[in-house]
């Protein structure tokens, strides 16, 4: 019986012939993947963009260009370029309209830092938006290799402008007066009570006469008027109300405001906080504050993901609510101060926050006279 035996190398010819022709299948593959993942992350980066974007000119408060935000092109557009990882977008449009129904929006900042066209009495009835679209075309690295082609990603956001809170600031008052005193006057009324009481003397001044001459009594009366005086306590106070005194922003400008600094985000637990330093010697006024978190997705422990703010705090609690959304302005009701030295705002939520999406930002308007020019963002 003879054995047929293979020639010598024939196996490894084989297998370097079978890798050839599998090679360019998994090359094949392997950019496919590639460049699936690359369209995904652009198509993220220009939602991302377009949101911010939006948040920036929804949001109450002056601008770095000193009008409202909605009038603030640059800072709009400098909002949207904060997504942009890999390029800048050169095709970012802002317009506003008149709600959801409105399919003809009128597009303005079409050029300039700033566009005054869009004004609060436009926007006094709270129903308008602001919109920014941003959009990027996407080129393959290897057109027609797989069935990707060039298109343009677009993404559109909107969020209703709120100007139905009126800011009034008032000059610092200087408090001259006296202090609050309680004066009673007490009227005496007399009332004279008179007991007249007489003691009748009578005086023989008869004089012995043959004759019948009558006699006369001369009655001597007199009265003994008694006088009982009742005081009539009648107490008159005079109140004089409390001064209040409500701290307001300074009538002199503060000169250093560019000195004020921050530290990092911090994330501990429920509560996502941040430290200020403030050096110029006063307290700083704050007009508002914006916050931005994961609002969806910032908890990932159990079914309920999602993360409501609770309640914001800055030496002491100065806000509290339930809000579930991408981010809140807050406008204080009462002056909120910063003071000197270093403090530390936190805002906490009804539970841990665990999962954080890039988005999370503290952004604070301060009202101090000299310092509205130098706003406090945690992104710088």
């Amino acid at each position: 019986m003879k054995l047929i035996k293979s020639p010598p190398g024939k196996g490894s010819a084989q297998a370097m012939v079978e890798f050839a022709i599998a090679l360019p299948i998994l090359l094949l593959l392997l950019y496919g993947l590639l460049e699936t993942g690359r369209y995904l992350f652009l198509y993220s980066t220009v939602v991302n963009a377009s949101r911010q974007a939006v948040r920036y000119g929804s949001a109450t408060g002056i601008g770095n260009n000193g009008v409202p935000r909605y009038q603030d092109c640059q800072g709009i557009r400098n909002a949207a370029q904060t997504g942009a990882y890999v390029a800048t977008f050169d095709n970012i449009v802002i317009q506003w309209d008149s709600g959801p129904a409105d399919t003809t929006p009128t597009t303005y900042c079409a050029s300039g830092n700033t566009d005054t066209s869009l004004t609060s009495t436009i926007l006094s009835d709270n129903s308008h938006r602001v919109r920014v679209t941003v959009t990027e075309q996407y080129n393959p690295l290897v057109p027609g290799l797989v069935p990707f082609v060039a298109r343009p990603i677009i993404a559109t956001s909107s969020r209703t402008i709120l100007l139905s809170v009126s800011i009034e600031v008032t000059a610092a008052s200087t408090f001259s007066g006296s202090f609050p005193t309680d004066t009673a006057t007490i009227t005496l009324t007399s009332t004279p009570t008179i007991t007249p009481s007489h003691t009748a003397t009578a005086t023989d001044t008869s004089t012995p006469s043959p004759t019948n001459t009558p006699i006369t009594y001369t009655p001597t009366v007199t009265l003994t008027p008694s006088v009982t005086f009742t005081p009539s306590n009648t107490p008159t106070p005079s109140n004089t109300p409390t001064p209040s005194f409500t701290p307001t922003a300074s009538k002199t400008p503060i000169s250093n405001c560019n000195l004020v600094t921050h530290g990092p985000e911090t994330i501990s637990g429920t509560t996502f906080s941040m430290t200020i330093n403030n050096p110029t010697g006063v307290e700083l006024q704050i007009l508002d504050v914006t916050v931005f978190w994961n609002h969806d997705g910032g908890h990932q422990t159990g079914t309920d993901n999602s993360l409501r703010l609770r309640n914001a705090s800055i030496t002491y609690t100065f806000w509290t609510g339930n809000i579930y959304s991408t981010s809140y302005t807050i406008i204080p009701g009462d002056p909120l101060l910063i003071p000197t030295g270093t403090s530390t705002i936190t805002f906490t939520f009804h539970q841990s926050y665990t999962r954080l999406d890039g988005s999370e930002r503290i952004f604070i308007n301060l009202e101090t006279n000299g310092c509205q020019g130098y706003p406090i963002d945690s992104n710088k």
